[in-house]
C-alpha cells in the first residue's frame, strides 16, 4: 500500500511540473505528458483497488 502511495505522490508531482509547462511543450513532449497521466491514473485505480480490498478483509 506505501509502495502505490509513494509512487502516485512521486508521479505526480512530475505530471504537476509538466502541466506547468504545457503550453510550450512540442508534440512529442505531449505524448510522454499523455503516458505519465495515463501511469498516474493506472496508480490511482490500483491503489484504490488495494484499499477497498484490504477494508473489505477487515470487516
Amino acid at each position: 500500500m506505501k509502495f502505490f502511495g509513494y509512487q502516485i505522490l512521486a508521479i505526480g508531482v512530475i505530471w504537476g511540473g509538466m502541466t506547468i509547462f504545457f503550453s510550450e511543450m512540442d508534440q512529442i513532449s505531449k505524448y510522454i505528458y499523455y503516458g505519465v497521466t495515463s501511469w498516474l491514473l493506472f496508480l490511482i485505480v490500483i491503489y484504490v483497488k488495494q484499499y477497498i480490498r484490504q477494508r473489505n478483509g477487515r470487516e
